[in-house]
Protein backbone atom coordinates (compact mmCIF):
# COMPACT_ATOMS: atom_id res chain seq x y z
CA UNK A 1 0.00 0.00 0.00
CA UNK A 2 1.29 3.52 -0.79
CA UNK A 3 1.80 5.47 2.64
CA UNK A 4 0.13 8.14 1.47
CA UNK A 5 -3.06 6.59 -0.26
CA UNK A 6 -5.59 7.51 3.01
CA UNK A 7 -6.74 3.89 4.96
CA UNK A 8 -10.41 2.62 2.56
CA UNK A 9 -13.87 3.50 5.05
CA UNK A 10 -15.29 0.67 7.25
CA UNK A 11 -17.92 0.48 4.77
CA UNK A 12 -15.89 -0.43 2.29
CA UNK A 13 -15.93 -4.63 1.37
CA UNK A 14 -13.97 -7.37 0.70
CA UNK A 15 -16.14 -10.74 0.04
CA UNK A 16 -19.15 -8.27 1.32
CA UNK A 17 -17.78 -7.74 4.56
CA UNK A 18 -17.43 -4.42 5.70
CA UNK A 19 -14.31 -3.35 7.72
CA UNK A 20 -12.47 -6.17 5.51
CA UNK A 21 -10.90 -3.68 2.81
CA UNK A 22 -9.49 -0.81 6.01
CA UNK A 23 -7.97 -3.78 7.78
CA UNK A 24 -6.16 -4.90 4.66
CA UNK A 25 -4.98 -1.52 4.51
CA UNK A 26 -3.69 -1.63 8.09
CA UNK A 27 -2.09 -4.33 7.76
CA UNK A 28 0.30 -3.73 4.68
CA UNK A 29 0.69 0.02 6.44
CA UNK A 30 1.79 -2.65 9.60
CA UNK A 31 3.78 -5.14 6.93
CA UNK A 32 5.75 -2.12 5.94
CA UNK A 33 7.00 -1.84 9.07
CA UNK A 34 5.13 1.66 9.89
CA UNK A 35 3.92 0.25 13.55
CA UNK A 36 2.26 2.77 15.64
CA UNK A 37 0.50 4.20 12.61
CA UNK A 38 -2.22 2.74 12.27
CA UNK A 39 -4.14 0.75 15.10
CA UNK A 40 -4.24 -3.21 14.28
CA UNK A 41 -6.26 -5.47 16.00
CA UNK A 42 -8.27 -3.05 17.18
CA UNK A 43 -12.04 -3.73 18.81
CA UNK A 44 -13.42 -3.37 14.80
CA UNK A 45 -10.85 -5.76 13.26
CA UNK A 46 -11.46 -8.31 15.82
CA UNK A 47 -14.93 -8.27 14.98
CA UNK A 48 -14.06 -9.24 11.50
CA UNK A 49 -11.44 -11.92 12.79
CA UNK A 50 -14.12 -13.03 15.05
CA UNK A 51 -17.00 -14.01 12.19
CA UNK A 52 -14.61 -15.37 9.89
CA UNK A 53 -12.58 -17.51 12.02
CA UNK A 54 -8.93 -16.19 11.90
CA UNK A 55 -6.16 -13.91 14.07
CA UNK A 56 -4.61 -10.99 13.22
CA UNK A 57 -1.69 -12.77 12.31
CA UNK A 58 -3.62 -15.10 9.65
CA UNK A 59 -5.20 -12.03 8.51
CA UNK A 60 -2.00 -10.52 7.49
CA UNK A 61 -0.12 -12.90 6.36
CA UNK A 62 -3.18 -13.64 3.48
CA UNK A 63 -3.00 -9.09 3.25
CA UNK A 64 0.87 -9.83 2.36
CA UNK A 65 0.33 -12.81 -0.12
CA UNK A 66 -0.19 -10.45 -2.59
CA UNK A 67 0.64 -6.83 -3.49
CA UNK A 68 -2.79 -6.07 -4.31
CA UNK A 69 -6.22 -7.50 -2.90
CA UNK A 70 -6.23 -10.67 -4.54
CA UNK A 71 -4.62 -12.87 -1.76
CA UNK A 72 -7.03 -11.43 0.85
CA UNK A 73 -9.98 -11.56 -1.67
CA UNK A 74 -9.30 -15.74 -1.81
CA UNK A 75 -8.80 -15.72 1.84
CA UNK A 76 -11.95 -13.79 3.09
CA UNK A 77 -14.25 -15.86 0.41
CA UNK A 78 -13.23 -19.13 1.52
CA UNK A 79 -13.96 -18.27 4.96
CA UNK A 80 -17.59 -16.38 4.59
CA UNK A 81 -18.01 -19.55 1.44
CA UNK A 82 -20.46 -21.17 4.26
CA UNK A 83 -21.79 -18.47 5.65
CA UNK A 84 -25.80 -17.05 4.53
CA UNK A 85 -26.48 -13.48 3.08
CA UNK A 86 -28.24 -13.21 6.79
CA UNK A 87 -25.28 -13.72 8.94
CA UNK A 88 -23.34 -11.53 6.87
CA UNK A 89 -26.03 -8.81 6.64
CA UNK A 90 -26.10 -8.99 10.58
CA UNK A 91 -22.33 -8.69 10.47
CA UNK A 92 -22.29 -6.13 8.98
CA UNK A 93 -25.08 -4.09 10.31
CA UNK A 94 -23.46 -4.58 14.26
CA UNK A 95 -20.15 -3.64 12.95
CA UNK A 96 -21.22 -0.63 10.85
CA UNK A 97 -23.55 0.59 14.16
CA UNK A 98 -20.68 -0.09 16.30
CA UNK A 99 -21.10 2.75 19.26
CA UNK A 100 -20.22 2.74 22.83
CA UNK A 101 -22.45 1.49 25.04
CA UNK A 102 -24.37 4.48 26.79
CA UNK A 103 -23.43 4.56 31.10
CA UNK A 104 -19.80 3.24 29.93
CA UNK A 105 -16.46 4.70 30.20
CA UNK A 106 -16.36 4.38 26.27
CA UNK A 107 -19.09 7.13 25.57
CA UNK A 108 -16.47 9.78 27.16
CA UNK A 109 -13.67 8.53 25.30
CA UNK A 110 -15.90 8.83 22.14
CA UNK A 111 -17.58 12.36 22.63
CA UNK A 112 -13.77 13.51 23.38
CA UNK A 113 -12.56 11.70 19.88
CA UNK A 114 -15.82 13.70 18.35
CA UNK A 115 -15.53 17.09 19.43
CA UNK A 116 -11.40 16.54 18.30
CA UNK A 117 -12.09 14.89 15.52
CA UNK A 118 -15.94 15.08 14.69
CA UNK A 119 -16.20 18.25 12.89
CA UNK A 120 -18.39 19.78 14.75
CA UNK A 121 -21.02 17.06 13.87
CA UNK A 122 -22.96 16.00 17.17
CA UNK A 123 -25.35 13.52 15.51
CA UNK A 124 -22.02 11.00 14.62
CA UNK A 125 -22.81 8.18 17.38
CA UNK A 126 -21.07 4.99 15.80
CA UNK A 127 -17.31 4.72 15.60
CA UNK A 128 -17.68 4.09 11.51
CA UNK A 129 -19.17 7.58 11.10
CA UNK A 130 -16.57 9.02 13.75
CA UNK A 131 -13.50 7.86 11.10
CA UNK A 132 -15.24 8.15 7.90
CA UNK A 133 -15.89 12.10 8.84
CA UNK A 134 -12.47 12.55 10.42
CA UNK A 135 -10.86 11.20 7.27
CA UNK A 136 -13.06 13.65 4.90
CA UNK A 137 -15.82 11.15 3.69
CA UNK A 138 -19.64 11.73 3.62
CA UNK A 139 -21.12 10.75 5.91
CA UNK A 140 -24.98 11.90 5.80
CA UNK A 141 -26.77 13.36 8.95
CA UNK A 142 -27.91 10.80 11.42
CA UNK A 143 -31.73 11.39 13.10
CA UNK A 144 -30.82 8.64 15.62
CA UNK A 145 -28.64 9.89 17.55
CA UNK A 146 -28.82 8.42 21.29
CA UNK A 147 -29.21 10.72 24.21
CA UNK A 148 -26.03 10.04 25.64
CA UNK A 149 -24.48 11.15 22.42
CA UNK A 150 -26.87 14.53 21.81
CA UNK A 151 -25.31 17.64 22.78
CA UNK A 152 -26.18 18.70 26.62
CA UNK A 153 -28.28 21.91 26.26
Amino acid sequence: MNSTRPLRSPRDTISGLAMAARTADKARVVASGAVGKVDYNCSMDRQLFVFIGVDATEYLNAVTSSTDDSGVVRFVGDRVASKSAEAIADYNRILLGDAPTAGTEEVGWFLEARERRGRGRTDIFTWPDLIDIEEGREVPFRTDTPDWASPRA
